[in-house]
């Protein structure tokens, strides 16, 4: 599936005509769309940044937890 696939409900959803404003409506639902998209795109990347970061905390706490079983005891 294309990106214009999921855009093109999006795009279809005035009947105006060109003459009566709907150039207006056109640009608002193109800069609506690129927002909304810089947003999730956004939003993806700091959760993926975070998400990195949590899983290498979870493999330095597992490696720190096979030391102290491996530990020799006093």
């Amino acid at each position: 599936m294309s990106l214009a696939s999921f855009l093109l409900p999006l795009a279809q959803h005035t009947n105006a005509a060109p003459s009566t404003g709907g150039h207006g409506e056109l640009v608002m639902s193109i800069m609506i769309v690129t927002v909304l998209t810089v947003i999730w795109t956004a939003l993806g990347i700091v959760c993926w940044i975070f998400w990195r970061a949590k899983k290498r905390e979870d493999a330095a706490q597992a490696e720190s937890e096979v030391e102290w079983r491996n530990a020799p005891s006093s």
